[in-house]
């Protein structure tokens, strides 16, 4: 699919990566997006075949259901531009607690590589970034933990009752 025939406020949430290294990871967080009601992901740069045996493992086939784009920042950048996007990245020094941001009905969470996080161009397409606040011993969640989050943070914020 090309990103310049998607109309971004077709789901919950877009999931942006810039460089997702394990399959149990990608599958992990195709699985939450569906579950969530996510629009489907964006990849940006070198990428876990989304469509690799073990992606479909770990998604237990929910992949069929989510929009898989393929574009480069350049191309993100126009289109998040064009269409106003609310963009909003995970970054361990963000401004922001993921429960105390009020997140908007169609947005985009940007989630960086693995070990390195968001690259400093990937940073500068985000309006806000949102932490996950971390009390014991550990600094930093797995990728597919911290998206998985930050989707369900998405999702409560959206469909509170009442």
């Amino acid at each position: 699919m090309v990103i310049d025939n998607v109309i971004p406020q077709s789901g919950l949430c877009w999931v942006v990566l810039e460089t997702v290294r394990s399959p149990g990871n990608l599958g992990t967080l195709i699985r939450t997006s569906e579950a969530v009601g996510g629009a489907g992901f964006i990849f940006i740069g070198n990428k876990t075949d989304p469509f690799d045996p073990d992606v479909v493992r770990a998604s237990m086939a929910t992949h069929f259901s989510q929009k898989i784009i393929h574009t480069n920042l350049n191309a993100l950048s126009y289109w998040i531009q064009r269409h106003r996007c609310s963009v909003i990245g995970a970054s361990p020094d963000g401004t922001n607690e993921l429960h105390q941001f009020d997140y908007p009905r169609s947005v985009l969470l940007f989630l960086g590589e693995e070990r390195q996080g968001l690259t400093h161009q990937a940073r500068d397409l985000c309006q806000h970034l949102v932490k996950i606040p971390m009390h014991g011993m550990a600094d930093s969640l797995n990728l597919a933990v911290a998206g998985s989050l930050l989707m369900y943070e998405v999702y409560r914020s959206n469909c509170r009752v009442g």
